[in-house]
């Protein structure tokens, strides 16, 4: 019985994952077909990207200020504290910028566009479109998508520079170290290679934000009940992915780079 058990949960979460892949399909390739809600996407960009802004101010603030303060004491035994930017900078853009921001992001708007659509399925909105023939996918899900992925890498590149940006304050106050010798230590050792990383990462978090939260919120059962359990799996297994995902991106594209960045 245990067998047979695990045997269909795994099919139910390969129909989940099969049907949430064919929305995401359509919903991109709903972006060039008439008619177009551009009303709608920008909507949506001025909710999930302006929206998202103070949060994620805040977190890579923070975030570049106590990294700069876990490793200033690393860095001054050593003597290479002139590296630090170099260290604050490939960190925050390569790794900790696009997950983070993608985890803060995922709370925020996976969860508000989850509750959001999982509200109109239980109050029979969506019924309301199909029954008018609109396209229901094209009207809900692609403005979200296309907000997602265009905000994400936006709000990323904030991030990224904020937390560098914190990162030399904490210097200049934590080790008494110039300014100048930090940025220049940013500038001679922050690849453009490292920024393309960061886009990419941030592209493919976006994608994975929006598939998760617009199917969860969509196949919303039971009530006001239904949509709190949809929202909290959305977010649950939206975080789960971003940080499943980093670790499989970060080996494909060391491997298309076709080397690593030792610095």
């Amino acid at each position: 019985m245990d067998e047979l058990r695990i045997v269909e949960n795994l099919k139910v979460v390969l129909l989940d994952i099969q049907e949430a892949f064919f929305m995401l399909w359509k919903s991109l390739h709903n972006i060039l077909a008439k008619p177009f809600y551009l009303q709608d996407t920008l909507e949506q960009l001025d909710t999930i990207g302006i929206g998202s802004l103070p949060v994620i101010l805040l977190t890579s603030f923070f975030t570049g200020a106590v990294f700069a303060l876990q490793t200033s004491d690393i860095l001054r035994q050593y003597g290479s504290t002139a590296s630090m930017g170099q260290l604050v900078s490939f960190t925050m853009v390569r790794e900790l910028g696009p997950v983070l921001t993608a985890l803060m992001f995922s709370g925020r708007v996976g969860a508000g566009i989850a509750s959001e659509l999982g509200g109109m399925v239980v109050t029979q909105q969506v019924d309301a479109l199909r029954s008018l023939g609109t396209d229901y996918m094209k009207k809900l899900v692609t403005p979200r998508v296309v907000a997602c992925i265009i905000a994400l890498p936006l709000l990323t590149a904030i991030a990224d520079f904020v937390s560098i940006y914190s990162g030399q304050l904490l210097t200049s106050y934590q080790i008494h170290q110039s300014s100048h010798v930090y940025w220049n230590s940013v500038q001679m050792h922050l690849k453009i290679d490292d920024l393309y990383y960061s886009f990419f990462k941030s592209i493919t978090f976006g994608v994975v934000v929006s598939m998760i939260a617009c199917y969860q919120g969509l196949k919303t059962l039971g009530g006001t009940r239904g949509v709190g359990r949809s929202t909290t799996h959305a977010v649950v297994s939206a975080s789960i992915l971003i940080i499943a995902s980093d670790f499989f991106l970060s080996k494909l594209i060391n491997v298309l780079i076709g080397h690593v960045h030792y610095r």
